[in-house]
């Protein structure tokens, strides 16, 4: 949730479409919380709603949030898209 808290923090002070954060969690604890609230449909749903964002995950736990109106913009197709997912993984296939 802290990662969330603190993208929607960023965006709400700038005017970009999206903010992101690619730094992996710094413990297993973490990064299964993280991987929880992104996976579950509900959970992600109610942080997409607490904070009026659109949330976004790739590989290797990069995690974005989007203004909803930025849903159809060419920084979130290319964000969600097979070669951006592609692109971000390591070649050493760990915690991706």
């Amino acid at each position: 949730f802290g990662v969330v808290e603190d993208l929607a923090k960023r965006l709400a002070q700038g005017e970009a479409e999206w903010v992101e954060h690619s730094v992996p969690p710094p413990t297993e604890q973490d990064r299964a919380q993280l991987l929880r609230m992104i996976g579950g449909d509900a959970i992600r749903g109610a942080v997409e709603g607490y904070f009026g964002i659109k949330l976004a995950f790739q590989n290797c736990h990069k995690t974005a949030i989007f203004r909803p109106e930025a849903l159809e913009s060419p920084a979130y197709q290319d964000f969600i898209s097979i070669r951006s997912q592609i692109l971000n993984q390591t070649p050493e296939l760990i915690h991706c």
